[in-house]
């Protein structure tokens, strides 16, 4: 069995199609989500796209246009990851 999913603690986007999501488990993971450009809600243009936000239970990433990503998708499509260092 694997490990539990990670609660998101934090998420932002940096480019169009692509977030960096902060995780419960300690853990940056940096996503690009433009394969799933081809579902019909996904945000229109950069400036929708930066319009992300986290869901009530931090389970989910979701934008204004009703598009939701669960953050085990954003962990599978992940490209990089690395450990979320506190700075004094």
């Amino acid at each position: 069995m694997g490990s539990t999913t990670p609660v998101v603690v934090n998420a932002w986007a940096t480019e169009y199609g692509k977030v960096v999501v902060e995780g419960s488990d300690g853990v940056r993971y940096h996503a690009d989500l433009s394969s799933l450009s081809s579902v019909y809600c996904y945000p229109e243009s950069a400036t929708a796209w930066q319009k992300v936000s986290v869901d009530t239970y931090g389970l989910a990433l979701v934008w204004p246009t009703r598009f939701e990503v669960h953050v085990d998708q954003v962990v599978g499509l992940a490209y990089k990851q690395e450990p979320i260092v506190e700075t004094a």
